[in-house]
């Protein structure tokens, strides 16, 4: 019965690809990092998004029962990059994902970051 489940609520998924599921889950996504400034009430904020290589496709049960479109992901819970991740660096990040909800959160959907790893350069 609760497959049965499962299955209408990830009937929205995009054949192929599949959807990703929320916090406690965690994910590996691969992309490009980009500084952004966004104006806040206390100056600006500056934060680190991820630029997806690929379309994710997470489901979000507080907004449809189909899966939701990301192509673009604030990175949360990194203190420090390394210092080989510059801007439009190409890396994995691992972690979860959750949806925005606050103020300070600029994309629709956040990634918790617990690993962050430059990817080597192609030639």
């Amino acid at each position: 019965m609760s497959f049965l489940g499962v299955l209408v609520a990830l009937a929205g998924c995009v054949h192929g690809y599949g959807c990703l599921l929320e916090e406690p889950i965690k994910h590996t996504l691969t992309g490009r990092v980009h500084f952004r400034s966004f104006p806040a009430a206390d100056g600006m904020d500056n934060v680190p998004v991820l630029v997806l290589d690929r379309t994710a496709y997470i489901y979000a049960p507080a907004h449809s029962y189909q899966c939701m479109f990301a192509t673009d992901l604030q990175l949360v819970g990194v203190s420090e990059f390394p210092p080989s991740v510059v801007e439009n660096s190409h890396v994995s990040v691992e972690g979860s994902l959750f949806e925005a909800t606050a103020s300070h959160e600029y994309t629709r959907f956040l990634m918790n970051v617990t690993l962050l790893l430059p990817l080597a350069a192609t030639q």
